[in-house]
């Protein structure tokens, strides 16, 4: 709103609004006043997109700090996790240790691979957790502060170019500054050469004595020069007065559009891919964390399979065979002169032999449907 009265303004890009048609001692200062205000602006704004460029930064280090931050957290709790998982290990250790007498037939049973399985793949999280915890804090944390580092470095690095690039642009501003105030010079001493030469020409005009207009003419002359010298020297500072101008839109247009986007692209080099890195870091650890898992399950799956309760009844049978072995037979031993070694039915018992052979049948059958069942 400052300066609608001189110049449109349009990222940083000024031009001439209005054509000075006379200039006079205030009209300069006041064209002074405002072409101050307007560097001082221009100062206020380029200072501005420093701080903003630097607010960034700092808004990337506190996101950086943040994830951080997280994975120092997440190395104690995956820490903690494997000492108690080391703890639980050992306690099974322990007391299969102490019950090593006891458990000694543990072996002829396919369950125990299972377990032994998975007490083993207890001990194998164990490194697991323990290798992640010293990569989120230890190798995590080391290589984010490094790219917090290189951050700060290229951000200062880059606020010194930008800041030399404000040196330039504020040097042909003082140019532009300069010009001004030497165009509006010659101008105004080319209209005071004019005015003067306009005047003795009247009064040469108005003079009818010959002798008198020669004594003029020498006059006259002199005037012309001044004035031939004074229009020279107005011309040429309006040409640099206008060049200076260019030269000032050229040079905010070039910053605006060229050096500021190359500017955040130095101050963002390597940033995301540091970050990627070193994120695909933890992922690659995850990764083989997920590897030796689906080992692990593909162990289990194989135990859960060989999981068999026939091969159990037989080895426990073969290593019991002692317990388990049936004794010799029965042999029936007869009385002297008894020669019969067969059941057999005689006529005076066949009838209750019948009876009894039936009932032992119905029996037998009752026994077999309660035994099915």
């Amino acid at each position: 709103v400052v300066y609608a009265t001189m110049v449109n303004y349009t990222c940083g890009v000024a031009s001439t609004k209005n054509n000075i048609r006379r200039s006079s001692n205030s009209q300069l200062t006041l064209l002074r006043k405002q072409t101050e205000r307007y560097r001082l602006y221009i100062r206020f704004q380029l200072n501005e997109q420093l701080k903003c460029l630097e607010q960034r930064t700092e808004t990337q280090l506190i996101i950086l700090a943040e994830i951080q931050e997280y994975f120092k957290r997440r190395a104690d709790v995956e820490l903690d996790y494997a000492k108690n998982l080391d703890n639980l290990h050992k306690q099974i250790g322990q007391k299969h240790r102490a019950q090593k007498a006891r458990r000694e037939t543990w072996i002829l049973q396919s369950v125990y691979k299972l377990w032994d399985t998975i007490v083993q793949d207890t001990r194998t999280h164990v490194k697991y957790h323990t290798i992640m915890s010293d990569v989120c804090g230890k190798y995590m944390y080391d290589k984010f502060n490094e790219i917090a580092d290189d951050t700060r470095r290229m951000f200062t690095k880059c606020k010194s170019v930008g800041l030399a690039s404000h040196e330039d642009i504020y040097k042909v501003l003082n140019e532009l500054q300069s010009t001004m105030k030497t165009y509006h010079q010659y101008q105004s001493e080319s209209k005071q050469a004019e005015q003067k030469l306009r005047n003795i020409q009247q009064q040469m005009a108005k003079i009818k004595n010959i002798k008198k207009q020669k004594g003029m003419e020498n006059r006259v002359e002199k005037r012309q020069l001044k004035y031939t010298e004074t229009k020279v020297k107005a011309f040429k500072a309006r040409n640099d007065y206008l060049m200076t101008i260019e030269s000032v839109n050229a040079a905010l247009q070039k910053y605006c559009l060229d050096d500021v986007p190359d500017l955040i692209d130095c101050i963002n080099f390597g940033f995301h891919t540091s970050v990627a890195k070193t994120i695909q870091m933890y992922l690659s650890a995850q990764e083989n964390i997920k590897r030796g898992r689906q080992a692990t399950i593909e162990t289990l799956n194989r135990a859960i399979g060989d999981l068999d309760t026939v091969t159990d009844k037989q080895k426990y049978l073969e290593a019991n065979a002692s317990v388990f072995t049936i004794l010799k037979k029965i042999k029936f031993e007869p009385h002297k002169g008894d020669e019969v070694t067969a059941v057999n039915a005689q006529v005076l018992i066949r009838d209750e032999m019948q009876s009894r052979f039936l009932q032992m049948q119905n029996r037998l059958a009752g026994l077999k449907t309660e035994n099915d069942e």
